[in-house]
């Protein structure tokens, strides 16, 4: 369950301003008394980014620059959906450096992406447990 979660919201966007911040959207289940549907959703948006980065490092380790968009575009979605923008921005650079940037700045973009998804899983549960 998500006990006040706008308050933990407010208190995480200071803490960290452009890594996590629950949408509007996603208030409206809050605000309603459905904390779980919420939970549920932050839940899959975790495991899904998850297999969603290991899929891109397979791209990348392949050289296979149309997958690397690929799944930079579909992360950069569900990041966006769920508030965490930052993780979408990296994405979206990584989009669009997928057919032109060296391998080794790719991987940059990769791992820094990586960092992000981690700091705002951390976010969102720290959210979720308080």
């Amino acid at each position: 369950m998500l006990p006040d979660i706008q308050r933990t919201t407010v208190v995480a966007e200071s803490q960290t301003p452009d890594l996590w911040k629950l949408p509007e959207s996603l208030l409206d289940f809050v605000n309603t008394g459905d904390e779980d549907m919420v939970a549920e959703i932050l839940t899959l948006f975790q495991q899904d980014s998850a297999e969603r980065l290991r899929e891109l490092n397979l791209a990348l380790s392949n050289g296979d620059r149309v997958a690397i968009r690929k799944q930079a575009h579909t992360l950069k979605g569900a990041a966006s959906q769920v508030g965490a923008m930052a993780l979408a921005a990296l994405c979206q650079e990584i989009e669009i450096q997928a057919e032109q940037s060296s391998q080794p700045d790719l991987l940059e973009l990769a791992c820094r992406a990586w960092e992000c998804y981690g700091k705002t899983c951390r976010e969102m549960t720290s959210a979720s447990s308080s």
